[in-house]
């Protein structure tokens, strides 16, 4: 029953030596691990001892701006001509002395006195004149006093004719007479009439109605045949001679409104004409501008003037004259040198580059001339900011508040 104490030995050695055997492996395992962790470092580039590259994560979808949007619409687009210049008068009249040679004697007027049509401006001496004047009307006199003489004599011949107690000779004579002293008196009444008119000269008065902007002669003074008195300006007129671009210049017609201003003045005036030719040297084109009665301006003064003139649109003729389409400023951004915007259609978050062909530019808003139908919105606040085919959400509305 018992096993005998060599069995018991012999089995003692055998089985003290299993145990020893599983370190060894577990050794021989760790090394083989190590290798093909060696082995793969090597094969990746990594050097010995570094941790390998993470895994590789999908990148996250692009979070969407937030935007705000306007719709392209029909709007006016109105644009300001604008010129400057000159203030000048309507009409200024040179008054100048008819006779010469004559002293004045009487300056009646001062400048900026308002005068009126035959008001007396200056005053020549007229002693010699009158004088002159005196023996003309005296030698109109005697003439019309000789006329009658030789009509009662022709009388009496025409009567002694009849009874033939006349000779034919004489009643021809006393006709001839009378012609001749019909022709003295005219001759003396127009010689009276000339000196009449040289005494008048002497009285320099004003021709219409106007405003003194010069005084030129001095009293005293001796003046000569068409030397300047004094300047009138017309009915007190004024006007700015107002320089434009030429381009603008087709779009100003007479009879508009201008807004002329001089420093903080405001002045409401119409355009009077508009001057047929354009300064080859400047490119400029003059429109002159009536401005009304009692205002502060000068001759002399520079004034700025402002015309709204409305924009012809290039399609108007076939659209019926509607106006074109125009979309906020901040809407159209630069892609490419050439003027773009952003469309986000309807029932989508992602929006869409547009080229566009502009017009002018009015009050914030923009003429689209072509690339954006009615209607379509366009990405206004942050449109510099995107790219074709982003996406976009819409900012909430603003409160009323």
């Amino acid at each position: 029953m018992f096993d005998s104490p060599h069995a018991a030995a012999a089995s003692a050695p055998a089985t003290a030596t299993r145990p020893r055997r599983r370190p060894v492996l577990a050794a021989l395992a760790l090394l083989v691990l190590a290798g093909g962790g060696l082995l793969a470092a090597h094969q990746l580039g990594l050097p010995r001892g570094a941790a390998p590259p993470p895994a590789p994560v999908p990148d996250a979808a692009p979070p969407a701006l937030t935007v705000t949007v306007a719709p392209a619409a029909p709007r006016a687009m109105v644009r300001d001509v604008v010129g400057d210049g000159s203030v000048v008068a309507w009409q200024e009249l040179t008054i100048g002395a008819e006779l010469g040679g004559l002293r004045v004697v009487e300056m009646a007027v001062e400048e900026g006195d308002a005068v009126r049509r035959g008001q007396l401006l200056a005053r020549l001496d007229d002693s010699v004149l009158a004088a002159q004047a005196a023996q003309a009307e005296a030698a109109q006199a005697e003439a019309a006093a000789a006329l009658d003489i030789a009509r009662t004599e022709l009388a009496r011949a025409v009567e002694l004719a009849r009874t033939q107690n006349t000779p034919r000779a004489t009643l021809d004579q006393r006709q001839s007479v009378q012609r001749q002293a019909e022709a003295r008196l005219l001759a003396a009444r127009a010689r009276r009439d000339e000196a009449a008119a040289r005494l008048a000269q002497t009285r320099i008065v004003a021709p219409t109605d106007g405003i003194v902007s010069r005084r030129a002669a001095l009293l005293g003074s001796i003046i000569g045949t068409g030397q300047e008195v004094a300047r009138l300006v017309r009915d007190g007129r004024l006007e700015l001679e107002m320089r434009v671009p030429e381009l603008d210049l087709a779009r100003v017609q007479p009879g508009q409104r201008v807004r002329v201003t001089h420093g903080e003045q405001a002045i409401d005036a119409s355009v009077r004409l508009v001057a047929p030719v354009v300064a080859a040297e400047t490119r400029l084109g003059l429109v002159r501008v009536a401005l009304p009665a009692g205002t502060a301006l000068r001759p002399g003064m520079f004034a700025q003037g402002t015309i709204p003139a409305t924009i012809p649109d290039a399609g108007a003729a076939a659209t019926g004259g509607t106006p074109p389409l125009a979309v906020p400023q901040g809407a159209v951004v630069v892609r490419d040198g050439a003027p773009a915007a952003f469309v986000l259609p309807e029932g989508t978050d992602r929006v869409a580059l547009r080229r566009l062909a502009t017009g002018p530019r009015r009050d914030g808003f923009v003429a689209v001339t072509d690339g954006l139908a009615p209607g379509e919105r366009v990405v206004v606040a942050g449109a510099g900011f995107l790219a074709d085919g982003d996406r976009v959400r819409l900012a909430p509305p603003a409160s009323a508040d």
